[in-house]
């Protein structure tokens, strides 16, 4: 276990306006900054950071933490990841806490990424044997030098059945993991192991702090499958990942756009052609996670994929899956019978940033597509029905109704006429004023309690006064409960309510949003010590209301009770109930001596 004192000093001497402003495009904004949101599309800046609190906070989606939380939501990394390479940053050697591949020592899943370096490394060693010679004139026929081939890791898996699973028998790794990993696997007689990849070219798939999670593998002798893909194991998870984007996301946050394309050997050809803002896809359609995680880099993205039919099929649903979360899509599309490697390996870099620059986005590319051959009247019904489609799952109300409004004005067909097209649980979200859920909307109650917390983050003594004002239970809400003991509990550490220190104690990740949310409100206008006062005032009572009516109500289900054990109960409340009015009658008192200027 890394110690809290070294977590600690890691979390206050970082800098999380260095930080997050590596990565984002920070503006000031008085005290703090703001920029637009990494983890949700928008158009207008919701995204706050707070140099004095040391926190961050997205008004827009509701995410929020500390910097190990922005690392850890920002680079798809765990925690253990961002205190190390943020105490790198800073000369702080956590090496004695972390195991030889990361992981917390002794965390539990140090053995399979042990068990994944090793098989790359046994993979890539044995590129280098007399057995890899057609490996290796493969490689060299695909173009790819040894720069390339040392940075990506690419190796080789030998012909035989047993070769990575007697060695790594041989170095003690359990095979157990090994088999849940699919490295190897049981025999189909039942008798004996063997291995997952035989004979194939082998390209390691990565995170985006660059662990080896997986791999893929490349045929050499004509069979199929022609690429195999590790299967989904407690490491990997095909479609969260992007071949590449560990590489390559600099320069996509750079550009603030990327190139999609299919296969690994179209994204190392672009990637030696100099083309560095790209990422592909890992041996399955592009998925809603990945385009979100290509969301956190780049505003706009390029679908390149093969020039045949099938390749622009598979270009549309990946473009249906970015334009539902709010990307500018464009889909380039490749003379027939051409695919990235290809074209890149004979026009060049540049014949294909020509075709970019060109490229439609995703709607005026349909509407041009409807247009080609016969009967264009039907084949445009049919592509705003598919549009619609897409729209009815875009979560964003907002940009729901501007898609409404693009197509209407591209197609030539009234907005409202497009609205009754919408399927009937995405029309009631789509301009038709209906309100949201009663779930959805905040009480105002929960508004009482977000300005008075933020009150009280301005001094010490006012968070003292709501911790020794109020009770847990007056408050609504759970995430509130929390916020009030951990407050209470920084208060009695002597903590700093009104700086960086307070926020870092709280390791709950949702209740880190909210303390986030609290912290990077702006204050309410007024004098801070009265609007304290009122807002406690209300609370207490609208607490102690809340008691009364929970014991009128218990009330009257024992009226019609027989029984010794009802009146006693009945009495009981009654009393209870006395005091609590009583309570609320010197609330009430309070208010009006307050109101009429005494105090």
């Amino acid at each position: 276990m890394i110690p809290e004192s070294v977590i600690n000093d890691i979390r206050e001497r970082s800098d999380i306006v260095h930080v997050v402003g590596a990565v984002l495009d920070l503006k000031r904004a008085g005290r703090n900054y703001k920029a637009l949101c990494p983890f949700h599309g928008e158009k207008t800046p919701s995204f706050m950071v707070s140099p004095d609190k040391q926190i961050y906070h997205c008004f827009g989606c509701g995410k929020g933490g500390n910097v190990f939380s922005f690392l850890m939501e920002y680079e798809g990394i765990g925690f253990v990841e961002a205190v190390k390479k943020l105490g790198e940053e800073l000369g702080v050697d956590i090496g004695a806490f972390v195991g030889r591949d990361g992981g917390e020592a002794g965390g539990r899943l140090d053995p399979y990424y042990g068990a994944m370096t090793f098989a790359e490394n046994f993979f890539r060693s044995s590129l280098g044997a007399p057995a890899a010679t057609e490996a290796r004139e493969y490689l060299d026929r695909r173009g790819l030098d040894r720069e390339t081939i040392e940075e990506f890791g690419i190796g080789f898996a030998p012909p035989g059945w047993e070769n990575l699973y007697r060695e790594a028998s041989g170095a003690g790794l359990d095979r157990d993991v090994l088999l849940e990993l699919n490295l190897v696997m049981k025999s189909r007689g039942g008798s004996g192991y063997r291995d997952y990849f035989r004979n194939r070219v082998i390209f390691p798939i990565r995170t985006l702090s660059k662990r080896t999670v997986g791999f893929a593998g490349r045929v050499l002798d004509g069979s199929e499958p022609k690429y195999l893909n590790s299967t989904e194991s407690p490491l990997y998870s095909k479609g969260r990942l992007l071949y590449g984007l560990a590489h390559g996301k600099d320069d996509i946050r750079k550009s603030k756009s990327a190139i999609i394309v299919e296969g690994y050997l179209d994204f190392l050809t672009l990637w030696m052609k100099g083309i560095r803002n790209v990422a592909a896809v890992c041996g399955t359609a592009l998925t809603v996670d990945q385009s979100r995680l290509l969301a956190r880099y780049a505003k706009r993205v390029y679908i390149v994929n093969d020039g045949d039919r099938a390749g622009i099929r598979a270009a549309v649903r990946a473009a249906d899956q970015l334009t539902m979360i709010g990307m500018d899509t464009r889909i380039v599309v490749l003379p027939d019978g051409e695919d990235p490697d290809s074209y890149v390996g004979k026009e060049g870099a540049d014949a294909l940033r020509e075709l970019m620059g060109a490229a439609p986005d995703y709607f005026q590319f349909l509407k041009e597509e409807a247009e080609r051959g016969a009967r264009p009247g039907d084949r445009r019904s049919q592509v705003v029905k598919h549009l619609l489609e897409t729209v009815s799952r875009t979560e964003d109300r907002i940009r729901k109704e501007f898609y409404l409004q693009e197509i209407g004005e591209l197609f030539d067909v009234p907005v409202e006429t497009l609205r009754a097209g919408l399927p009937k649980a995405a029309r009631r979200k789509a301009g038709d004023g209906t309100r949201a859920p009663a779930a959805e909307r905040e009480s105002p109650r929960l508004g009482f309690q977000k300005n008075l917390f933020r009150l009280g983050l301005e001094r010490g003594e006012f968070a003292r006064r709501i911790v020794e004002t109020l009770y847990e239970s007056d408050l609504e809400g759970e995430a509130y409960r929390k916020y009030f003991k951990s407050l209470d509990a920084a208060l009695k550490n002597n903590i700093d309510i009104t700086g960086s220190a307070f926020p870092g104690t709280i390791e709950d990740p949702d209740l880190a949003r909210l303390a986030s949310e609290i912290a990077l409100m702006e204050l309410p206008p007024g004098p801070v010590g009265k609007m304290l006062d009122d807002t406690l005032l209300w609370l207490r009572k609208a607490a102690l209301r809340d008691e009364m009516r929970l014991m009128k109500r218990r009330l009257d289900e024992l009226a019609g009770e027989p029984g010794d054990d009802a009146g006693r109960e009945q009495l009981q409340i009654a009393e209870a109930y006395r005091t609590v009015a009583k309570e609320l009658g010197k609330l009430g008192s309070r208010e009006e001596s307050r109101t009429d200027g005494s105090r």
